[in-house]
């Protein structure tokens, strides 16, 4: 069945939540656009996962184990916000991603099962844009719709209803504040509610206009999650058949390139070994300082680790047997795998020494978090040519837990007490 050309039946909770949507939109943006109170997030956060569960709820839907996980993600990321962050708007941004990604999977709709696999970047995609996007049918949701039958005509009057009420609200709006001028007796009996209209109108309306398409985007995410409309446009079948369309470049190709590779990096690591491997040691080149040793090629072997890691990811994308189907390529890939953890070992040596020296900054405890992931997906590569696993599943789920502990964690405060320790113990300066 077509889910992306067929508009599902409405029944009274879709129209209930389409309202409620409308809420939730004008909420999300008051939390950017009014008195700057961080807090404010946090308390939105719980409000769209209250709302998207009660929505699960009342369609009766049970959401997969694997989104309770997400929730997690979402709510360790959400709510430490309002109390404390060192991320900012990374954080935000992280936030907006994870609670997409969550509502996707809580309705079921994840290419593989509901559970996140090798495809996740295109159930992100889906999350994100092509089923929020493609189902902008709140108010279509919210009005009589013509194919309901005779005998049901009466039921889809409450969705007119409901609409009605909300667009009342722009309405009130304009009017309270004329009426309780006009009358003593009226003005006391709405109390302060007209004196803040008064003073914000504007900007309630300007808010109310916002929240709109805001409002169309959150319900359309959650109907066409629980609906499985236009949640099928990306199938696995086409991607598995696109993927091997585009495995075109011969195995000796690729092995010859990463041959090339590793010769590379063997012959930096021959030449620069003393140099690379003295903060094992504690020592450092004498015409070097510990401020200058740590940060000279600290980021770029952060950027090696990284298109090293897209270096793998071609080679087993566009490779035509891949790394598990031709063994010279498996051998490969684990060498370049061992020649990066090695690398990433020697950055991180060299900012723990500049740490032991100069103390713990939350910006050296960021980039440290990163490289200590992409060890973990190094370390993922290699099990991989032995083992069969779900590694995507697997990195995912461990760069989401690392993400949440620096979110979770007051590890500005940590920082402080671990410098006043060590500076009280004569380690730093």
């Amino acid at each position: 069945m077509n889910t992306t050309l067929m508009f599902p039946k409405c029944e009274i909770a879709d129209r209930f939540f389409a309202v409620v949507y409308m809420l939730v939109g004008y909420c999300f943006i008051y939390v950017f656009t009014g008195a700057y109170n961080a807090s404010a997030l946090s308390m939105f956060t719980v409000l769209y996962v209250a709302v998207v569960l009660c929505y699960l709820w009342a369609k009766e839907i049970r959401p997969p184990a694997e989104s309770w996980f997400w929730l997690a993600v979402v709510l360790a990321v959400g709510i430490p916000f309002g109390f404390y962050t060192i991320l900012y708007v990374f954080q935000v941004l992280a936030l907006m991603a994870a609670a997409a990604y969550w509502t996707l999977s809580a309705s079921g709709r994840l290419l593989l099962g509901g559970k996140t696999s090798q495809w996740v970047f295109f159930d992100f995609w889906n999350a994100v844009a092509m089923v929020p996007f493609g189902n902008f049918c709140q108010v279509r949701v919210l009005t009589k719709d013509q194919s309901v039958p005779e005998e049901e005509k009466k039921e889809s009057h409450m969705g007119a209803i409901l609409l009605g009420v909300a667009l009342t609200i722009p309405a009130l709006i304009i009017i309270l504040p004329l009426l309780a001028s006009a009358d003593a007796g009226f003005q006391r009996m709405v109390g302060g509610v007209v004196e803040y209209i008064k003073l914000h109108m504007l900007i309630i309306l300007i808010r109310v206009i916002l929240a709109i398409p805001v409002s169309e985007y959150l319900f359309g995410l959650a109907f066409g999650g629980i609906h499985g409309r236009n949640t099928d446009r990306i199938q696995t079948e086409k991607l598995q058949e696109t993927g091997k369309r585009i495995r075109k470049i011969s195995d000796t190709a690729v092995c010859t390139a990463l041959i090339v590779v590793s010769l590379v990096y063997l012959l930096f690591i021959g030449l620069q070994g003393s140099y690379l491997f003295s903060a094992f040691q504690g020592e450092i080149p004498q015409e070097f300082t510990y401020a200058e040793y740590a940060r000279r090629g600290f980021f770029e072997l952060c950027q090696i680790g990284a298109w090293n890691l897209v270096f793998l990811g071609c080679a087993e994308l566009f490779s035509r047997s891949g790394s598990r189907g031709h063994r010279g390529l498996g051998c490969l890939s684990v060498l370049l795998s061992v020649l990066t953890l090695l690398l990433i070992g020697t950055a991180v040596s060299k900012m723990g020494m500049y740490i032991s020296v100069y103390g713990l900054t939350v910006y050296r405890i960021l980039p440290l978090t990163f490289m200590l992931w992409m060890a973990v997906v190094f370390a993922a590569i290699i099990v991989r040519q032995k083992k069969v696993f779900p590694m995507i599943r697997v990195c995912m789920m461990t760069g989401a837990v690392m993400f949440c502990l620096l979110c979770v964690f007051p590890v500005g405060a940590w920082v402080e007490l671990y410098n006043t320790w060590a500076r009280s113990m004569g380690y730093i300066y």
